[in-house]
């Protein structure tokens, strides 16, 4: 029962993770003129979708050491530390690089977040692999 539990909520996170990487950040950067706004929106979508896979992979988490499910903790700690890596550690840095106006340095911590959210993105994909796979 807790393991079809596990598996719709790494459904579920999968589907937020990449509704919002894949579909909703780029249609606001494609759909409003203005990108600074685009961007605030984004980052808004981003910053909920991290604490998302944190709530959601804490418990998978200390489900999993409490001996109630089975999952591949290494990959719910991947799919949650990700996006919590570039919100905690990134965002700063990239607010400091805007405000200063050094867009070079703004621009290559951006691609590494993106990267650290692609590694979530497909982290969670391994992560309903593992969980849908037949017992045995």
């Amino acid at each position: 029962m807790l393991s079809r539990a596990a598996f719709i909520l790494v459904a579920f996170w999968a589907g937020s993770l990449w509704t919002i990487c894949g579909i909703v950040a780029p249609s606001l950067f494609a759909i409003l003129e203005d990108r600074r706004l685009a961007g605030q929106l984004a980052g808004r979508f981003f910053h909920i979708e991290t604490w998302i896979g944190v709530g959601i992979g804490g418990l998978l988490l200390v489900l999993s050491f409490a001996g109630k499910i089975t999952v591949p903790r290494l990959w719910v700690a991947l799919a949650a530390g990700f996006p919590l890596a570039s919100y905690l550690i990134l965002g700063p840095l990239m607010s400091q690089a805007r405000a200063a106006g050094d867009m070079a340095r703004f621009g290559m911590l951006h691609g590494v977040s993106a990267v650290l959210f692609l590694g979530a993105c497909l982290s969670v994909l391994v992560l309903l692999w593992k969980l849908s796979r037949p017992a045995g």
